[in-house]
């Protein structure tokens, strides 16, 4: 399979803010947002749905969490191609 490290997904946005999902290794996934600030850092998800996610600093309890979440997986799910 080779190396799959931050190999880009793909994304999906809620207002103004863009969310890209990446393969982070072969058993997690990294979330970046950019607002127009270049990207930043939001979560770590892993493969098992069942592993608590990490959340980055501020998104921590943020009210999108649930959404987020849910959003990556959906792109986990079904990868944009090309």
């Amino acid at each position: 399979m080779g190396d799959m490290t931050d190999a880009y997904l793909g994304e999906f946005t809620r207002g103004p803010a863009v969310f890209v999902v990446f393969r982070f290794d072969d058993e997690s996934y990294r979330v970046e947002c950019s607002d127009g600030n270049g990207p930043s850092p939001v979560c770590r998800l892993a493969d098992d749905p069942n592993v608590p996610v990490a959340w980055h600093g501020a998104w921590n309890g943020d009210r999108w969490c649930k959404w987020i979440e849910a959003e990556a997986r959906k792109v986990v799910a079904d990868p944009e191609s090309g």
